[in-house]
């Protein structure tokens, strides 16, 4: 079909396309004026089989605290330590009670760490060289056994003086300069669990790893009198304990640390 030029079949096409080319630079020129910001991309997901504790830690991390209490379960792994009645091991007790330790210390504003935190194997030497390595402002050793009267506090005693190699500190005789501030702690520890009305008895033994730790340095043993054996997994003689040993830590510590 021939179609004229003034035919309104042939003009209305002409006007859309004049129509559309006007709003297309009309939005243009508003564009222009008033840029819209860039959308804020959103955080990715991490991507299947990443693990996010794999992840760079934050540039605002804190540092690990200058003052903490390295707490020592002893024995673990294959060690199971004393058998004590009711198939009780010893090894579990003394992670049981350094772990209210830890809660009670934290409790008490004082950053703790455990030695071992599960049941693994480490021997006196690795203990030792942990709080050594970590520095530990106070490391306190965890027993159980049997018999007793309550709990037993160990300071230690440097059985024979060896001369330092230079820089180099003996081995057998690494708590030489501590045990002064060993002795401290563990009095304040006695008249603290005393007065939770346990009954407590203190020794100075040459008790590894006691004597290779550079720092103050004790041990204490759970050691409930026979008939009440039930206390050495009692949370209550636990607690009483390490409430003990926490106020005690609190008390002594100024005095620890002005000693360095």
């Amino acid at each position: 079909m021939t179609r004229f030029p003034d035919d309104p079949m042939t003009r209305f096409p002409r006007s859309a396309a004049a129509l559309a080319l006007l709003l297309a630079c009309t939005l243009s020129l508003s564009q222009a004026d008033n840029p819209v910001a860039a959308p804020t991309p959103t955080p990715q997901e991490p991507a299947s089989g990443t693990n996010p504790a794999s992840q760079p830690a934050p540039a605002t991390a804190q540092p690990h605290p200058s003052f903490f209490v390295l707490i020592d379960p002893s024995h673990g792994g294959n060690d199971q330590g004393a058998l004590l009645p009711d198939k009780l091991l010893e090894k579990d007790i003394t992670l049981a009670m350094a772990r209210r330790l830890k809660a009670e210390l934290e409790d008490h504003g004082v950053s703790a760490r455990l030695v071992r935190d599960g049941d693994v194997n480490l021997s006196l030497e690795q203990r030792a060289e942990m709080a050594n390595g970590q520095h530990a402002a106070i490391y306190v050793a965890i027993h159980a056994g049997l018999p007793g009267h309550g709990v037993r506090i160990y300071a230690p005693v440097i059985a024979s003086a060896v001369e330092a190699a230079g820089k180099f500190q003996p081995w057998e005789s690494a708590q030489s300069s501590y045990a002064g501030r060993s002795h401290i702690l563990a009095q304040a520890v006695a008249a603290e669990v005393s007065k939770k009305e346990i009954n407590v008895v203190s020794f100075k033994s040459p008790l590894r790893p006691l004597n290779n730790i550079t720092a103050p340095a004790i041990a204490v043993e759970l050691a409930p009198d026979p008939a009440r054996v039930e206390d050495l997994s009692s949370q209550k003689f636990q607690t009483s304990v390490a409430a003990g040993i926490a106020s005690a830590v609190v008390q002594v510590r100024t005095q620890l640390e002005a000693q360095k």
